[in-house]
């Protein structure tokens, strides 16, 4: 209220001098002609010199608009000289002299070219291959050439000594002006004037001729800080610093990290250039603001991180927050108040320290209470954030208890229960892969780039002596799988509603939180509390034997699952307390007869945790007497201690065969079943599982024709628990439900000499309670873990749609084979991997236009548009379509059902705008743009909600001739009268 109050009392004063001028101009006349002729002139002098500064003040925004308007020559030309220098990060030596104008070509975006190389102890060619981060440092607002004052020189050449040898210091560039040349440049018409005001400076430094440079300098500030002259300053301070990059060896799209270090008025040209930078370097990109002032309309959200160090004793940047109502609290939905929130801002008080020298943040002869001179501090917490050492502001409250800590106490739900060296019997249980074991994150000290470590749970045969071993997990060099991490790995910052949610008992990647350049495994392995998360690595492992550990590299996500082996089992009897059965006899499959008269032996089923709604997730009691215990249940587990085999996980057998109970021909039965029959009178069919195959043609039906390795398209979705012990989401008048895509494989199981469907979930799955993470899920984890899964409490709809044209492969541009299937899984791995940091912020948060069904089908929108790379380039499509008869009638009918999606999915004719450029806008709520949230929500109405989604889907594929199956379940396996199915809303 203070800052408030005095500026009200400038304004006042400012306002009563304007009134009262005329009054006293007659004075100020008389007082004029009572100098002398010698003081007469120096007052002359003196107002002609404030005129000109005045004049060339306002010639600022005239000099962008003449360089955007081509009145100085080319304008990309024109920000393609003096490109600055590269500094050694090992010595205050510069590394070469200022590069002159480029020769080379440029692209019509953010062009720029590079030199061969330049002169001194670093080549400005050094690849970026070798650079671990790009540093640009933009001046304060006494800059007026190249070169700096002496404390900006110290503080640059300390700054490199403590930075690592594999980082690239640029300076010498001129931020105050759009073409990046110097005041006293012989093509600038004040240039003989600035040119005698640096004499001056230059003869007394204590003078006052400093400040006529300060005076122009804000000008500039100021538009660049201007909503009609700043997007143009700002898109030429930004092409010189893309064309500086390039000519120091950045590559762009090699996601090398960025930071641009701006002091004073620096902090302002670096975050109006910034947002251009990141669009044409697709690069993490953060700013140190160094006592900066900035206005707060550009748009930060681009940003990584901010970082904004003030002093105590900094009048300047206290301007800031009153000059510029962009950064004022009431105006909520401003940039920076909405990057503050999504916690991208960190705010560092450097105590009791002025803006400039004596005083100042750079000025190396003040000492701090601590020993330090202002400089030193400066110089650690700028070395500190570049390396990824900030310490954490202040020590987390303590973090209530959700479900996933009163899960995590049961015993048997921790992997330390589990003995890798006890196996169970070869003739009864088969591992679930051949890879599988525990991700574990390493400290931050010991990271490696994308990578993490593993547990070895179980190994193929020929490296079995690594069981129990922990080797390194990391990301294969190819480049698509590359293409995929970068456009993922995001520095972590919580923002405010991540660090209140995850102390209520949410599941969030607390223990990455400030880490930079996040990955996916990293991510995957941090996401929760503790290094519990069990794997399988999907085919091809690759297996790299290194003197120091073991290395195993992966092309996908590993696929979360529960237990390391399974068995085919029929429950016979509790054998301990009926009312409170654990532990039971069963009988397993036997392959030479085909029935369950095999060995005997007693499992155990521990009892579960209940939520904090006190609903189990799992009923044992009764099992025996279930409806499907006929057909047999895979249990997923191993052996305790005791060698006792514990069910961890279950699946009813008769879900997975390919026999249905039923078929459904023809598109008004079709219609029928999905919009109402499939799921009526729910509390009768508690319990049970229906398997339903639909077509709209008879001559689609030919189930036996389908063969071990065809992979069919799985739309999810689940309804909600009822009864007694409702859900608190399902106590309003309408459930939504939730909806994934998923994978079904037909595989040949290896214990009963079956074809049966082999499920694995893309969940895109915000943080929750229950420490369900977002990405890739065995059916074994998602729906059948007994404590953590979905099999006991929610009726389920997975259907499963066999369509060529989307599940067939195609040779893509590059000669190799893909399908839009496999686009699509890509495109949902990178979808979860977002979602579980939330693009850095720590979180997502659902809304309209972003939530699981919208963005999972925002993925679906993108691998049908992979079709349109199907053809290979630089040949004639009629002559190839022609020469490839069958690959033109799959392309045909995949044409055709992206019409019939895009129709239904977006039925206002037009793809969203962030679909259709694969923008990234995830946890957009009502405050971020509340009126485009809306309307984006609404051009994809039908996705937002699951089984609206599903069913739409499901019906584009029957029409162009696919056959769907659908598996649904109704709280299966003990008897649990406390609860009920709830259906998801439809219309």
């Amino acid at each position: 209220m203070s800052r408030i109050v005095k500026l009200g009392l400038w304004a006042l004063a400012a306002l009563g001098t304007v009134l009262l001028l005329p009054l006293l101009k007659p004075a100020i006349e008389f007082a004029y002609w009572t100098l002398s002729a010698t003081i007469r002139l120096a007052v002359d002098l003196s107002g002609m010199a404030i005129i000109g500064l005045i004049l060339a003040g306002l010639l600022v925004p005239l000099e962008a608009l003449g360089w955007w308007a081509g009145w100085y020559g080319d304008p990309l030309e024109q920000t393609q000289k003096n490109l600055g220098r590269l500094q050694t990060s090992m010595s205050g030596e510069m590394s070469g002299e200022m590069s002159g104008e480029m020769s080379d070509g440029t692209s019509d975006e953010m062009p720029g070219g590079t030199s061969d190389e330049m002169p001194g102890e670093m080549s400005s060619g050094t690849s970026s291959r070798t650079a671990s981060r790009y540093i640009i440092y933009l001046d304060g607002i006494g800059q007026s050439q190249f070169t700096y004052l002496p404390d900006a020189e110290e503080f640059l050449d300390r700054l490199s000594k403590v930075l690592p040898a594999d980082v690239r210091i640029i300076r010498g560039l001129m931020p105050y002006s759009p073409m990046n040349r110097e005041l006293t440049s012989n093509d600038r018409p004040f240039s003989r004037f600035w040119q005698w005001v640096e004499d001056q400076q230059a003869a007394n430094p204590s003078g006052l001729f400093g400040f006529f440079i300060n005076l122009r300098n804000m000008f500039v500030v100021s538009v660049s800080a201007d909503r009609r002259y700043g997007p143009i300053y700002n898109r030429g301070t930004a092409q010189v610093i893309y064309n500086s990059l390039l000519n120091h060896g950045y590559q762009p799209n090699s996601s090398i990290p960025i930071t641009l270090i701006g002091f004073s008025g620096g902090g302002q040209i670096s975050m109006g250039a910034a947002p251009f930078l990141k669009d044409a370097l697709q690069a993490p990109i953060d700013i140190i603001s160094i006592a900066g002032v900035f206005s707060g309309n550009n748009n930060s959200l681009k940003l990584e991180h901010f970082y904004h160090m003030v002093g105590a004793k900094d009048p300047v940047e206290r301007a800031g927050p009153l000059l510029f109502p962009g950064r004022w609290k009431m105006m909520f939905l401003s940039y920076w108040n909405r990057t503050k929130r999504k916690g991208k801002v960190t705010l560092i008080d450097l105590g009791p320290v002025g803006h400039q020298v004596p005083g100042g943040v750079m000025d190396s002869q003040q000492k701090l209470p601590d020993g330090r001179t202002n400089l030193q501090q400066t110089i650690d917490w700028v070395s500190q954030i570049l390396t990824g050492e900030l310490p954490a502001a202040k020590l987390a409250p303590p973090r209530k208890p959700g479900n996933y800590d009163r899960y995590c106490e049961a015993p048997f739900t921790c992997p330390a229960f589990y003995p890798l060296n006890i196996t169970p019997s070869p003739d009864r249980y088969h591992p679930i892969a051949p890879w599988m074991g525990r991700l574990i994150l390493p400290a931050k000290a010991d990271r490696r780039p994308q990578s993490v470590q593993m547990e070895i749970h179980h190994a193929p045969p020929e490296y079995d002596e690594f069981v129990g071993q922990t080797v390194w997990l990391s990301w294969s060099p190819k480049p698509q799988v590359q293409a995929f991490i970068k456009t993922v790995t995001k520095d972590v910052y919580f923002s405010p509603e991540a660090e209140y949610h995850s102390q209520q008992g949410g599941v969030y990647p607390t223990r990455i939180n400030h880490w930079q350049l996040v990955d996916p495994l990293e991510s995957l392995a941090a996401g929760h509390p503790i290094d519990d998360v069990i794997v399988a690595l999907p085919d091809p492992v690759r297996v790299i034997p290194k003197a120091d550990c073991l290395t195993l590299q992966i092309a996908q996500e590993p696929i979360q699952i529960t237990g390391r082996y399974y068995g085919l089992v029929k429950f016979l009897e509790a054998i301990d307390d009926p009312s409170s059965p654990q532990k039971f006899r069963v009988v397993h499959f036997n392959p030479t007869t085909r029935d369950f008269d095999g060995v005997e032996e007693t499992v155990w089923l521990p009892q579960v945790i209940a939520d904090d709604n006190g609903t189990f997730p799992f009923t044992n009691r009764g099992i025996e007497r279930s409806p499907e215990n006929d057909g047999g249940w895979y249990i997923y587990g191993s052996p305790d201690g005791n060698g006792l085999f514990v069910v961890q996980a279950i699946a009813p057998r008769n879900l997975f065969q390919l026999q249905a109970d039923r078929e459904i021909i023809g598109k008004p039965a079709v219609k029928t079943y999905l919009k109402k029959t499939s799921w009526e009178h729910l509390a009768e069919q508690k319990g049970h599982i229906s398997s339903v195959v639909m077509s709209h043609q008879k001559t689609s039906l030919q189930v036996q024709d389908w063969q071990v390795g065809e992979k069919l398209l799985l739309v999810h979705v689940y309804g909600g628990i009822g009864g007694q012990q409702i859900e608190p989401a399902a106590q309003g008048p309408v459930y939504f439900g939730h909806f994934a895509f998923g994978i079904a494989t037909i595989v040949r199981e290896p214990l009963t000499d079956e074809l049966r469907f082999d499920i694995v979930y893309h969940q895109i799955y915000t943080q929750n309670g229950d420490g369900l993470l977002s990405g890739t899920h065995h059916w074994s984890r998602y729906m059948g873990d007994r404590q953590f899964g979905w099999i006991g409490i929610r009726p389920i709809a997975d259907t499963l749609i066999r369509f060529d044209p989307f599940t067939g492969n195609y040779q893509t541009a590059q000669g190799a084979e893909r399908s839009p299937l496999d686009e699509l899984v890509r495109q949902l791995e990178v979808m979860a991997a977002r979602y579980r940091i939330g693009d850095g912020t720590g979180g997502t948060y659902v809304g309209p236009a972003n939530n699981c069904s919208q963005d999972s089908n925002q993925s679906l929108y993108a691998a049908l548009k992979f079709m349109q790379k199907s053809v290979p380039p630089h040949v004639d499509i009629k002559t190839w379509l022609q020469a490839h008869p069958d690959t033109a009638s799959r392309l045909k009918q995949l044409g055709l059902l992206s019409k019939d999606l895009k129709h239904h999915l977006l039925p206002f004719g037009s793809a969203r705008a962030d679909w259709q450029n694969e923008l990234q806008s995830l946890g957009s709520s009502l405050e971020d743009d509340p009126l485009k949230t809306i309307v984006r929500g609404l051009v994809s109405w039908r996705t937002m909600l699951p089984r609206v989604a599903s069913d739409s889907i499901t019906e584009a594929f029957l029409r162009q001739g696919a056959v769907a199956w659908m598996l649904r379940t109704n709280q299966l396996g003990g008897e649990n009268s406390k609860i009920e199915p709830i259906a998801p809303l439809t219309f």
